[in-house]
């Protein structure tokens, strides 16, 4: 029997319309919104989803990404440079760890994400 394991820990939206996409998911899941400031700008968390919304920023295209639990988000994306992809967001730190951005050498995009602690 194989165990399956599930990385993805988060999904999130980088879109260059934020407002108009969070009505549009409040609308269409009737999911509860939560705006915070940070120091990136506002940021949409949805209540009771592990998703949640941002402006694009640092050459992130827009649409979903999902963010895979790494153990050591420098070392990983080093690698993943290093095995043919495209660094679209270096290591950023933020109060629950540290992430990055990557696109594999087909296009998929993806998050790297160190939780703290």
């Amino acid at each position: 029997m194989t165990t399956l394991i599930n990385p993805v820990n988060y999904t999130e939206l980088h879109t260059p319309d934020p407002e108009r996409a969070r009505a549009f998911y409040t609308e269409l899941f009737a999911w509860k919104a939560e705006e915070t400031e940070t120091p990136m700008g506002p940021y949409t968390s949805f209540e009771g989803v592990l998703a949640g919304l941002t402006k694009n920023r640092g050459g992130v295209p827009t649409g979903w990404v999902p963010y895979v639990d790494v153990q050591d988000v420098a070392k990983a994306t080093r690698r993943a440079r290093e095995l043919g992809a495209t660094v679209l967001r270096e290591c950023v730190s933020i109060p629950e760890g540290t992430f990055s951005v990557i696109q594999d050498p087909t296009g998929g995009v993806l998050g790297l994400f160190q939780k703290n602690g």
